[in-house]
């Protein structure tokens, strides 16, 4: 293999939440949602909001399937809809960045070989990252990989709630690789789901996408170039020719 560039997916392939704070996580937003239907007058209690929140990430999942972006503002929205608070463009934009701002609170787990890999690969390839992103919007995904000391190794960048564009659809991928200045056939992705990541990639043109197994292994979709399950893998396979 001998591409010019490497684009990762973020969850599930370099990240994911910390399984002990996801009570916690939850818990932030809970409080969030209590707090602004209090604020609208209309309270609710927190088996209610908890319904609600449910119901409203049921409607991002059956959007992202559809290839439609479901922003942090639309699921608010949706919320106070099911609850029956009066619509209010300011208070929902306010809810929504508080919603974002609990990830700040706790911090995301490196999956294995990310740390160690990511400064070698970048001494040979430039770096992007193509995500769908959730509650979690990317210019603070940006921070939580800047608090982890690995932001400067990437110069491409495409975050579904700021690009409109989910993966697999081949502008989520060109997003990312015109900032790197790198055309799709020097270009390889690594990711997790076979469906937006594989497939996805494939579609844009890309040569070579790897499928990362070290946090779950999916089935479906087109058959990856290759499968690892540490990120320094991923540099075995790219030197290869150069090992003895």
């Amino acid at each position: 293999m001998k591409p010019k560039a490497i684009t990762f997916d973020f969850w599930g392939t370099l990240f994911m939440e910390n399984p002990s704070s996801a009570q916690d996580i939850l818990s932030a937003r809970y409080e969030v949602l209590l707090d602004a239907l209090s604020e609208a007058g209309t309270p609710a209690d927190e088996g209610q909001v908890r319904e609600a929140y449910r119901q409203a990430q049921m409607a991002f999942d059956d959007a992202w399937k559809a290839l439609q972006v479901m922003t942090v503002y639309d699921r608010v929205g949706h919320i106070f809809k099911l609850l029956g608070v009066k619509f209010d463009e300011g208070l929902i934009a306010l809810t929504a960045r508080k919603l974002e701002e609990t990830s700040l609170s706790f911090d995301l787990l490196p999956l294995p070989g990310v740390k160690e890999a990511l400064p070698q690969l970048a001494k040979t390839h430039i770096l992007g990252i193509v995500c769908d992103t959730g509650v979690t919007p990317g210019r603070l995904l940006r921070e939580h990989l800047r608090r982890h000391g690995l932001l400067d190794y990437f110069t491409g960048f495409s975050f579904s709630d700021e690009t409109g564009s989910v993966k697999p659809r081949r502008e989520a991928f060109m997003a990312a690789l015109e900032e790197m200045g790198i055309e799709p056939q020097n270009a390889l992705h690594i990711g997790d789901i076979p469906r937006t990541d594989i497939a996805g990639a494939f579609a844009a043109g890309y040569p070579w996408a790897v499928q990362y197994t070290g946090h779950r292994y999916l089935n479906g979709g087109p058959e990856p170039t290759a499968r690892v399950g540490d990120h320094r893998e991923l540099i075995n396979l790219l030197f290869a020719q150069k090992q003895p």
